[in-house]
């Protein structure tokens, strides 16, 4: 096989620099949420990401930033789509620039690696060591890099909720996958004394934080790494709520109803 992996192979391949690695984490995270690898009935290949056409914006930034690719709107079904051009150029630049050791979930990893092995086959170029073949997902989610800012702009969802029987706003961050083994591993991210808790619904694992100490964490962390689909509107009004519970701590009893007031609206906007 011929070895594609050279240096100055490929004009369209983007190095990953101090400048760009921010948004190619949030790109790995959102793609493994959002996006999906597969092999064609006619054996081309496919990749996409795909969004609400509402959001499309978010897939405009990164064909921006990728230099390659496509968006497809589908009018029928609200959804766009970013796509690469059935080319082994258009297959090339994706496998050159997104690296397969970056890849967090195990199903996507296999996934992954499936469709540059099928590209090895049919292109007669080969990409991928022995090492990489043997090996599954190395890398863990962190507060130090924006993987999981694109994970959560994936899967991610931020609620207020009202309590009748307390009278009180609770606060709560969630996210959804079927994969457990990442879901735990995002959870340990909050520590054993955050109280986040997973459940189980119709195949699918849902991770909950609430508390007001987990809530500073991630807070901190998509304060460093923004998100940047329509979710980051979402996320401001749930810090924001987060703020008001932290005044209304020490505030006095007509400070608490102006508060409260500003929570209920918050509440009934949030996923507006």
């Amino acid at each position: 096989m011929e070895n594609f992996f050279k240096k100055g192979s490929s004009e369209t391949t983007r190095e990953i620099t101090m400048n760009n690695k921010d948004f190619y984490n949030w790109f790995v995270g959102f793609s493994e949420g959002d996006g999906s690898f597969f092999i064609r009935t006619n054996k081309n290949l496919g990749f996409e990401v795909s969004q609400k056409t509402t959001d499309a914006q978010v897939l405009y930034s990164i064909k921006n930033f990728l230099k390659f690719g496509k968006i497809n709107h589908n009018s029928s079904d609200n959804q766009s789509r970013f796509v690469l051009s059935n080319t082994n150029q258009g297959y090339m630049s994706l496998i050159n620039f997104l690296k397969l050791e970056d890849i967090r979930l195990i199903k996507r990893f296999i996934q992954y690696k499936n469709w540059i092995k099928h590209f090895e086959l049919t292109s007669g170029i080969a990409v991928l060591t022995d090492e990489q073949t043997s090996n599954g997902p190395l890398k863990l989610p962190s507060w130090d890099d924006s993987w999981l800012s694109g994970f959560i702009d994936a899967e991610g969802c931020f609620r207020i909720s009202y309590d009748k029987t307390n009278e009180t706003y609770r606060l709560i961050f969630q996210i959804t996958q079927d994969e457990i083994e990442i879901i735990e591993k995002i959870k340990n991210l909050f520590g054993s004394t955050h109280k986040g808790k997973i459940y189980q619904d119709r195949g699918t694992n849902l991770l909950m934080v609430s508390s007001k100490a987990s809530r500073e964490l991630l807070i901190k962390y998509l304060n460093k790494f923004p998100l940047k689909t329509k979710k980051r509107v979402a996320f401001l009004k749930w810090e924001e709520c987060h703020k008001l519970s932290i005044i209304e701590e020490k505030a006095s009893e007509s400070e608490k109803i102006k508060i409260k007031e500003k929570k209920e609206k918050l509440c009934k906007t949030i996923n507006t």
